[in-house]
């Protein structure tokens, strides 16, 4: 069993998908916080976007690993817990200019097939069904507007206040962020943001997350 979710920032891949692990019983991985810790280690050493090789390398060298604390899944980066520096709003600034690199693509796609080949899993980020697992037995495209997702972004950073600092979140930054993103992501020539051609399409405006695990559910029923 493999399922792709792929679909813009702040489409409820995450939360969706560790609900779809849960049930099932299998492991979840979610790309995105790949590109995020790469991102998040090139403000760390000073390496701008434009500088493609350097950030090639750093993802090509970069030792990632989760592990369960609490029982919630940490991300290592070098062996240092950097779970909390994932969301600050510059690594949201930067992360697609920095995942929109072929060279960092092919190193995090390398590492995320290799994951998958250990066994059943959910998968969730921009390519999973298209690139990276394009044979997963079930595949999901999951959407809503720019407006809703902002105001869902938000509302996490504002219930996890103690990690990001409150005063810093903006809405319509937020929102704007997002269309950035979603106009980079889309328009990049390395694995652009798509559904799958046999991707099952599922628009989350006015949906709750049982709601959608539901739907997504009956879609692994009948594989």
């Amino acid at each position: 069993m493999t399922l792709a979710i792929d679909g813009p920032a702040a489409s409820g891949k995450t939360v969706v998908g560790k609900e779809l692990a849960r049930r099932l019983d299998i492991r979840f991985l979610d790309t995105g916080t790949m590109y995020r810790a790469v991102t998040w280690a090139s403000i760390r050493h000073e390496i701008h976007p434009d500088r493609t090789d350097d950030l090639s390398a750093l993802a090509s060298r970069a030792d990632m690993g989760l592990v369960a604390v609490a029982g919630e899944d940490r991300l290592l980066l070098d062996g240092e817990d950097i779970t909390d520096s994932l969301r600050l709003p510059e690594v949201d600034a930067n992360v697609s200019a920095v995942s929109a690199i072929s060279g960092v693509r092919r190193a995090l796609v390398a590492q995320q097939r290799a994951i998958a080949a250990g066994g059943a899993i959910v998968m969730c980020g921009r390519d999973i069904g298209t690139v990276v697992l394009p044979d997963a037995s079930v595949k999901v495209f999951l959407t809503a507007s720019a407006e809703v997702r902002a105001a869902r972004r938000v509302e996490d950073m504002r219930q996890s206040q103690e990690r990001v600092d409150y005063d810093r979140v903006d809405y319509d930054k937020v929102l704007d962020a997002l269309r950035r993103r979603d106009e980079i992501d889309s328009a990049r020539d390395d694995s652009p943001l798509r559904p799958a051609a046999d991707a099952t399409i599922i628009r989350s405006d006015d949906m709750t997350i049982e709601e959608v695990v539901t739907e997504i559910l009956s879609k692994v029923r009948h594989c």
